[in-house]
C-alpha cells in the first residue's frame, strides 16, 4: 500500500510540474532560460495548390506573398507533406515531389506522411484506397496479401522520392489511425473506445499492415525516423495503450504523434459525441497526456497537427471548434497569444519535439477560422508568432 501511495503522490506530482510550467508561459518565460536546441517548427500546408487559383492571394499587408518562402521567413523549418494513393493532383506522388523540392531548396525539411487511402483519412474513417479495392479487390484479400502490396507500395514511393533528390527526415505511416487503417476500421462506437477489443481485435491487424509499410521504407531508406500519430490527446489510457500495443508488436517507433485542438473541446469522446465540450479542460488533458505518455514510453512527442481559432463563427464539419481556452478569446490577437504560449510551451519542454500547424494557408469558409489568413487572403496578427515567441 506504502509504494501505491508513494506513486501516486510521485504522478500528481509531475502533473502539477507540468501545469506550473505551462503556467509560467502566460505570464512570460525568461527566453534565456528556454532551450536552444532547434525542434521542428513545422506547418502542413497542403492546400497551397487549391488556394493559388482564388480570387484573392495570400498577402502580408498589402504585399503578396508566396506561402512556403514566407513562412521560411518567419522561422518554419519542416513541411509535413501527405500523399494519397492517386497518380495525379494535389496530394498525389508526383505533387509531393515538386513541391518537396520548393522546400528543400528554401532550406527547409519534410515529413512524409503515406496516407494509405485515395483520399482524406482521420480519426473518423481510414477507407483503403479506390485503386487497391479495383485493381485487389481489396477487401477480400488475405491480411498477408495486403502486407505485401503495403510494402511494395511504400518501397516505390520512397525510391521515388529518393531518386528524385527527396530525402525526408521522417515517415508517417497512416494518419490519425486511433481506429484503424487502410480499410482495417472499428466502426462500433462502444468497441473501438475498448482498449482491451482494441489490443486483442482492430490493432493486431493494423499493426501488421503498419510494420509492412515501415520494412517498405527502409528497404531503400534506413535513415529515416518513423512516427505513428493518433487524435486521443485528452486520453492517456487510450494513447498509452496504442502506442505500448504497436511498441510490443515490435513496430518501429521513434516518435509519439498526436493531434491537438484545444477548441474542440473534446475531454471525453463519449460527451464530443453529445455536443459537450470544454476548451480549457481538453488543453488541460493534452498537457497530461502528453509528459505522462513521454515518461511511460521513454519518447519524444511531435504534435502532428494542430490549430486555434481567431473566431467562434465556424461553419461545417468544424462548427463545434469554438470552444475558447481560458484567457484565449477567439479573436484574431487571441489566436495570436494562444500560438505564441503554445510554440513557448513546445519549445520549452524536453519531450516535444517539434509541432506542425494545420493549414494555416487555407482560409475558405469551413477553416478560415482556424486559418491564419482572413477570408480576403489577408495575414492575421498570428503569423508573425512563428519568429516572435
Amino acid at each position: 500500500m506504502k509504494r501505491k501511495i508513494k506513486g501516486f503522490i510521485v504522478l500528481i506530482f509531475l502533473l502539477v510540474s507540468i501545469n506550473l510550467q505551462f503556467n509560467n508561459t502566460l505570464i512570460g518565460s525568461n527566453p534565456e532560460n528556454r532551450c536552444k536546441e532547434e525542434k521542428m517548427l513545422g506547418i502542413d500546408a497542403n492546400y497551397v495548390s487549391n488556394m493559388e487559383e482564388s480570387i484573392f492571394r495570400w498577402k502580408y499587408g498589402f504585399n503578396p506573398i508566396d506561402i512556403y518562402p514566407f513562412f521560411n521567413n518567419k522561422g518554419v523549418n519542416y513541411l509535413r507533406l501527405r500523399i494519397f494513393v492517386k497518380d495525379t493532383g494535389p496530394d498525389s506522388l508526383l505533387y509531393v515531389t515538386n513541391t518537396a523540392k520548393i522546400v528543400q531548396n528554401l532550406g527547409m525539411q519534410c515529413s512524409i506522411t503515406l496516407f494509405l487511402s485515395s483520399d482524406w483519412s482521420d480519426i473518423g474513417k481510414q477507407p483503403a484506397p479506390e485503386q487497391w479495392i479495383n485493381q485487389y479487390d481489396w477487401y477480400n484479400l488475405t491480411l498477408d496479401k495486403k502486407c505485401t502490396i503495403i510494402k511494395q507500395y511504400t518501397k516505390n514511393t520512397t525510391q521515388y522520392l529518393l531518386s528524385n533528390g527527396i530525402d525526408a527526415d521522417l515517415y508517417e505511416i497512416g494518419n490519425e489511425i486511433d481506429y484503424g487503417l487502410c480499410g482495417i476500421f472499428e466502426e462500433n462506437l462502444v468497441e473501438r473506445e475498448n482498449i482491451q477489443w482494441m489490443e486483442n481485435n482492430t490493432w493486431d491487424d493494423m499493426a501488421e499492415l503498419i510494420k509492412a509499410g515501415i520494412e517498405g521504407v527502409q528497404s531503400v531508406d534506413q535513415s529515416s525516423d518513423f512516427i505513428l500519430h493518433i487524435a486521443h490527446w485528452w486520453d492517456f489510457n487510450f494513447s498509452y495503450a496504442f502506442f505500448n500495443k504497436m511498441i510490443h508488436e515490435g513496430i518501429t517507433i521513434d516518435y509519439l504523434g498526436l493531434s491537438f485542438y484545444p477548441s474542440s473541446g473534446i475531454y471525453n469522446i463519449t460527451k464530443a459525441l453529445m455536443g459537450e465540450g470544454n476548451g480549457t479542460l481538453s488543453q488541460k488533458l493534452f498537457f497530461e497526456t502528453t509528459i505522462r505518455l513521454s515518461q511511460s514510453l521513454g519518447k519524444q512527442i511531435i504534435i502532428s497537427e494542430y490549430a486555434y481559432p481567431s473566431s467562434d463563427h465556424i461553419i461545417g464539419p468544424f462548427s463545434s471548434f469554438n470552444r475558447e481556452v481560458e484567457g484565449y478569446p477567439l479573436t484574431k490577437q487571441g489566436q495570436k497569444n494562444w500560438l505564441i504560449d503554445f510554440l513557448r510551451w513546445a519549445e520549452d519542454m524536453y519531450f516535444i519535439a517539434g509541432t506542425f500547424y494545420f493549414s494555416p494557408e487555407f482560409y475558405v469558409f469551413i477553416w478560415a477560422p482556424m486559418s491564419l489568413f482572413t477570408y480576403f487572403g489577408r495575414a492575421k496578427p498570428a503569423v508573425d508568432a512563428f519568429n516572435t515567441y
